[in-house]
C-alpha cells in the first residue's frame, strides 16, 4: 500500500501544525501476513511470515524483497506472527543496519541495506500535506488532502475500522481510493494517526490502548479539522468503517456535524452482535453445523464472562480448558491483555457503549451503508436499524443504503462465499483492483443533497 503525503509550508499550515513539527520515521514499507499451513509443509518451516507487498521507494523496496517472499528473520530475530514486524519497525531507527534472511522460490537469500524514512504521497488533484495534533502531552500525525481551489470547503473526517495499521499504509487500497475519489471531488478529507502508530511521539502503543483512548484521539483530529482555513465549519462530515462506524456517532452526539456516514458497522451492544456473526460465520467458512452448534454453546460462556462479567481474558481460560481453546481459535488470545489483536479492555467498552443514545442525540444527517456480502455485518438489520432511530428522534435524517455485490472490506465479489475465499487468500492486488467506485459517488451525491438542505438549529 503506497502511503501518502506532501509536505508543505506556508503561514497557514504552520498556525495548523503547532509549533513541533513532526519528521517522519524509519519504516520498513512492508506488508506481510502469516505463513500459510500450506507453504509451511512444502519448505518444513516453523517460523516465517509471507511478504505480500512493498511500499514503492521504501526500504523494503530498496533492499529488493518481494511479494511472495518468506521472512525468516530481521537482525537474527526470527519472525512468526505479523505483531512481531509490528514490534520490530516500531522500534526501528533512521540509517540503522538490517540484515534480512528469507526465503525465495525454496532459496535462502541474504539482503542488507539500511533503514530509510517513509516515502512521501503527492497528488496531482488535491494538495496531500502533513500536520499533527496535541494528544496527552504528545502528537498525532494527521494527513490531509485539500482541493487546489481557493475558498472553504466541504470536509470529511475519515474513521478506520479497529486494526492498528498506520495512515501510511493505504495507498492504493480501497481506503485509499475512497480518500482520493472525495478529495477530487472537492473534499477537504482529514485522516488521524492512531496513538502508537507511523510519526507519533509520546503516545501509548496502540496494541495497548483502550477505546475511550482511541475516540479521544479522532475527536482531537475533529476539532482541529473544523478549525482549518480551507474548511466550512458547517459542512464537516464524519465517515465510520467498521468499528470508525462505532466511534462516530460517540463523537456526532457531542459535535455539530453537517453528516455521518457508517459502513459496515454493528448498532447492537458488542455481545449480542458478536454472538450472531459467530453463529452465522462459521459454516460459511466451512464449518460442520452441528459441531459449530457444540462451539457455540461454550462460546455463550465464555462471552458472558468476558462481557457481562468483564473478567480478565487470562481468568477466563484458566476457569476450563474449553473456555481457553474459544480463546486461543476464536479470539486470538495467547495469554496476557491481548485480544482480537487490541487490549481486551477495547472490547469491554465497546459493549458499554449506548449506541441507540448516541444516534438519537446525533442531529447531523446520517447515511448508514451496508455492504450485500457483508461477512462480519450478517444482515443489513443493524443499518436500518440506525436509520430508524435517527428518523424516530429527527425525521428524515436517516437514510439507508445497500450496496450490491460489496464485501465489508469494500470490495466487488460475487457472492459470500466468493468473498469469504478471496479474504482467505489475502490478495491485495484483487483488491485493489476490485474496489466498488460506487461507494464515492453514492456518498459524494448524499453528501450534495444534505448540503442543499438547512443544516439543523442549535
Amino acid at each position: 500500500m503506497v502511503c501518502m503525503m506532501l509536505l508543505l509550508s506556508g503561514v497557514a499550515m504552520a498556525r495548523e501544525a503547532g509549533a513541533q513539527e513532526l519528521k517522519r520515521r524509519a519504516d520498513l514499507g512492508l506488508r506481510v501476513s502469516s505463513l500459510p499451513d500450506s507453504l509451511a509443509r512444502e519448505h518444513r518451516l516453523r517460523s516465517g511470515l509471507l511478504a505480500t507487498g512493498t511500499l514503492p521507494a521504501s526500504t523494503a523496496d530498496a533492499l529488493g524483497i518481494r511479494q511472495g517472499d518468506i521472512l525468516l528473520s530481521i537482525n537474527k530475530k526470527q519472525l512468526t506472527a505479523p505483531v512481531e514486524l509490528y514490534e520490530l519497525n516500531q522500534s526501528m531507527q533512521l540509517g540503522q543496519d538490517l540484515d534480512v534472511r528469507l526465503l525465495r522460490k525454496g532459496k535462502k537469500i541474504r539482503l542488507q541495506g539500511k533503514m530509510q524514512p517513509r516515502p512521501l504521497e503527492h497528488s496531482s488533484n488535491a494538495q496531500v500535506r502533513y500536520g499533527q495534533v496535541a494528544f496527552r502531552g504528545g502528537l498525532l500525525r494527521t494527513i490531509t488532502y485539500s482541493p487546489r481551489q481557493a475558498g472553504r470547503h466541504p470536509a470529511i473526517l475519515f474513521i478506520p475500522g479497529f486494526p492498528c495499521q498506520s495512515i501510511d499504509d493505504y495507498g492504493a487500497s480501497a481506503y485509499g481510493q475512497l480518500i482520493r475519489g472525495w478529495s477530487e471531488r472537492g473534499y477537504v478529507v482529514m485522516l488521524v494517526e492512531k496513538p502508537g502508530l507511523g510519526d507519533n511521539v509520546n503516545t501509548p502503543d496502540c496494541m495497548e490502548i483502550d477505546l475511550r483512548t482511541e475516540i479521544e484521539a479522532f475527536e482531537q483530529g475533529l476539532v482541529q479539522l473544523k478549525g482549518y482555513e480551507q474548511v466550512d465549519p458547517e459542512k464537516v462530515f464524519l465517515f465510520g468503517h467498521s468499528m470508525g462506524g462505532i466511534i462516530a456517532p460517540m463523537l456526532s452526539q457531542k459535535h455539530r456535524l453537517r453528516g455521518v456516514m457508517v459502513y459496515g458497522s454493528p448498532y447492537r451492544p458488542w455481545f449480542e452482535f458478536a454472538t450472531e456473526m459467530f453463529r452465522f460465520q462459521a459454516p460459511i467458512a466451512g464449518t460442520d453445523y452441528v459441531a459449530h452448534e457444540a462451539t457455540m454453546r461454550t462460546l455463550y460462556h465464555v462471552m458472558y464472562r468476558f462481557f457481562v462479567l468483564a473478567q480478565h481474558p487470562d481468568t477466563i481460560a484458566a476457569a476450563d480448558p474449553a473456555y481457553r481453546k474459544i480463546l486461543q481459535e476464536a479470539f486470538q488470545h495467547q495469554g496476557g491483555d491481548q485480544f482480537w489483536s487490541r487490549d481486551y479492555r477495547y472490547w469491554q467498552q465497546i459493549d458499554e457503549l449506548n449506541l441507540t443514545r448516541a444516534w438519537a442525540e446525533t442531529e447531523a444527517h446520517v447515511l448508514s451503508i451496508w455492504g450485500e456480502y457483508d461477512f462480519e455485518i450478517v444482515n443489513d438489520e443493524d443499518h436500518k436499524r440506525i436509520v430508524e432511530v435517527v428518523n424516530h428522534y429527527h425525521p428524515g435524517h436517516g437514510t439507508f443504503l445497500a450496496m450490491p455485490g460489496t464485501n465489508h472490506s469494500l470490495i466487488k465479489v460475487d457472492g459470500m462465499a466468493q468473498g469469504v475465499a478471496q479474504m482467505k487468500k489475502r490478495d491485495p492486488d484483487y483488491n485493489r483492483s476490485h474496489f466498488n467506485t460506487a461507494l464515492i459517488t453514492e456518498t459524494d451525491a448524499w453528501i450534495k443533497r444534505v448540503l442543499q438542505q438547512t443544516p439543523p438549529s442549535h
